[in-house]
């Protein structure tokens, strides 16, 4: 009897606490519980395939039971089956619950009704499991996390809205290509991201847009996205601003250690941690600052009527850009005859052995493997169309261009302020006067914080809310310029640009008798503001998200555009200019190539020309017909002082 006892007890599987006591006994039904549980728990697939083996189990035993017992009487036969034969009559009573209509005999008719009712159970739960399978298939795919397969495509890491504008210049460069692709990897639901995305940018026309959920400075996650097989990656400074792109840019890093393989365009905040970016990955990677890039483009503005419109032209897909190509052409040729040689482009400068060199001399000559750089249409339209000679040349005495001392009045203020006046500050000729007037309700004079500036004078004004104060202000000075800046992260960015609106009227109506109206700049945060200002008689507008994401998208296309933009940019190198036609055209009538080529018989380049105070017209054809005057203007690329 005990000898009995134990081996029941033994029969049954008991497990022990930490106390060395013992639990309930766990059975088989337990267990098979347990393993039922851990299933469901791997997925629908894992159930799926067990429901299968349980019924190819079913047909098995049901074709085995029909061919060892003889059984006759399926479908109103009287033979007996073969086991192929009895296992396939099965199978059709597992997926036909109607397939036993016609057995005549009850041993069969039981088999077979055995045989139907586990279908019907099995058929059940497959087509609820399946159904299940894909709900979760789908409720995946929402998540954003499947894999990226594809190549060649440009990726983004990182949300900012400055991403529809970047997204929507990309779709226009890529319209002469077909099925490329746009992947955004960011820290948001990927049908978020995808409807927004559609809603500012409804036409991608051949581009793909693909949304991936995920953490952008994630090893793991970048490997989702096809990092590798990237053709460029932007990384955008979003809500946690410097440190999620710096954290971002070294994934990629950890990924391509030498960035040989992945060309990086990364926004910063600050200079500083652009320039330790870029002085770490030994300026392999692209950085890009919002306010720089609004500053720079203010002072270009306020530099020349039209340079505005010019900067923008460049920078976005949309008109003419700037393009490097490889022409085997122009080797043993010189700068002079290489400008005069290309119809539909403008000649701007040559890259070699990876610098650029913007406005050569004239007698500079070109070497094998070095590309041009010039401004065309398209990629494909920079096109070598034959040397030729011109002799209808204007030769100026080669006095420099000089401008006389200004007087600006910027109107508002922000962290945007400062970088504006050491951008202007080198443009301005010495005795220059710049007046900052700001309402003291939102700035005061101590709260203005001026850099360091060597030509110009600052002086800063207080005024109360309202119009009435800050004409008075203006209307005792003689502008030539007025900058009306928004208050950024003071207010918002609808609030700021009414504010700025309220101001253009107010300028417009204090300035509408003068004789000699100044110019008037104008800073709107919001592009789509825009087009209203435009009634408030302003000349230039300086739209600053727009401009970053227009630089971003360029440089992400050719990382050796940042050193084009920053010589444009910078005084210190060569600078667009717009200087008097009959510097460069003879008083009879002649064609644009005769302007090219007095502009660099000057050691210049020239872009275009405007008439009069139109809008200045970029890069025409060298056989277009001329006939410019003395208010007509020519625009150069040329040094700060002559050659």
């Amino acid at each position: 009897m005990q000898h009995e006892m134990r081996r029941r007890t033994a029969a049954k599987t008991t497990t022990m606490d930490s106390t060395g006591g013992s639990r309930r006994p766990i059975g088989f039904g337990s267990k098979l519980r347990y393993r039922f549980d851990l299933a469901l728990a791997r997925g629908p697939l894992v159930v799926i395939g067990y429901l299968g083996l349980v019924m190819l189990a079913i047909i098995l035993i049901a074709a085995t039971l029909l061919t060892i017992f003889k059984l006759t009487g399926i479908n109103g036969g009287s033979g007996k089956l073969s086991f192929p034969e009895a296992f396939w009559q099965s199978v059709i009573r597992v997926v036909d619950s109607g397939g036993e209509d016609g057995d005549q005999r009850w041993p069969t008719r039981i088999i077979s009704l055995l045989v139907t009712l586990s279908g019907i159970f099995l058929a059940g739960s497959l087509i609820g499991l399946i159904a299940t399978a894909v709900d979760q298939q789908i409720s995946e795919l929402r998540k954003g996390r499947s894999a990226v397969l594809e190549t060649g495509h440009t990726l983004v890491l990182g949300w900012s809205p400055r991403l529809p504008t970047i997204l929507s210049e990309l779709v226009i460069a890529n319209e002469n290509h077909k099925k490329q692709a746009f992947v955004v990897l960011a820290d948001r639901a990927k049908d978020e991201m995808e409807d927004e995305l559609r809603r500012l940018v409804p036409d991608t026309k051949t581009t793909r847009v693909v949304c991936r959920t995920g953490d952008p400075g994630s090893v793991e996650d970048l490997h989702l996205v096809n990092v590798t097989g990237a053709r460029s990656v932007i990384v955008l400074a979003g809500e946690e601003g410097d440190a999620a792109v710096v954290k971002s840019v070294l994934a990629v890093r950890s990924v391509d250690p030498t960035f040989e393989r992945i060309r990086v365009v990364a926004e910063l905040e600050s200079i500083e941690h652009a320039e330790t970016l870029r002085s770490l990955t030994d300026n392999r990677i692209a950085t890009v600052q919002a306010d720089r890039v609004i500053s720079q483009v203010t002072a270009q503005a306020c530099h020349q009527a039209g340079l505005a419109g010019v900067f923008r032209d460049l920078l976005d897909f949309d008109g003419d850009e700037i393009y490097f190509t490889a022409v085997p052409e122009l080797a043993g040729h010189t700068y002079a005859q290489v400008a005069l040689a290309f119809e539909k482009s403008a000649v701007m400068g040559v890259f070699s052995d990876g610098v650029v060199n913007l406005n050569p001399p004239a007698d500079y000559v070109f070497a094998v493997g070095e590309e041009l750089i010039a401004i065309a249409e398209d990629d494909d339209a920079v096109i070598f169309s034959g040397w030729r000679d011109e002799t209808d040349i204007v030769l100026s005495d080669g006095i420099a261009y000089e401008e006389p001392p200004q007087r600006i009045a910027v109107v508002g203020w922000s962290s945007l302020g400062a970088a504006v006046i050491e951008e202007l500050d080198q443009f301005l000729t010495d005795g220059s006067i710049v007046d900052v007037i700001v309402d003291r309700n939102v700035f005061t004079a101590a709260d203005v914080i001026v850099p360091e500036h060597h030509h110009c004078e600052v002086v800063v004004h207080e005024v109360t809310p309202g119009a009435v104060s800050l004409v008075g202000v203006i209307t005792g000075h003689d502008y030539d310029q007025a900058i009306v800046l928004g208050y950024r992260r003071t207010m918002n960015a609808s609030q700021a640009d009414a504010r700025t609106m309220l101001t253009l009227l107010a300028l417009n109506k204090a300035w509408a008798d003068s004789p000699r109206r100044p110019r008037l700049v104008a800073e709107m945060l919001d592009r789509a503001n825009v087009d209203i200002a435009q009634t408030t008689g302003v000349d230039d507008f300086i739209v600053s998200d727009e401009l970053s994401s227009l630089m971003i998208a360029q440089v992400s296309e050719r990382l050796d555009l940042q050193d084009v933009f920053r010589e444009l940019f910078d005084v210190e190198g060569c600078f667009v200019s717009l200087r008097p036609a009959p510097t460069y055209a003879p008083a009879h009538a002649t064609t644009y190539a005769s302007i090219v080529a007095s502009a660099a018989a000057r050691g210049e380049s020239a872009l275009g020309y405007r008439q009069g105070s139109g809008d200045v017209c970029l890069n025409p054809a060298k056989s277009t017909e001329l006939h410019l005057g003395a208010g007509d203007r020519v625009l150069v690329l040329a040094p700060r002082s002559p050659r």
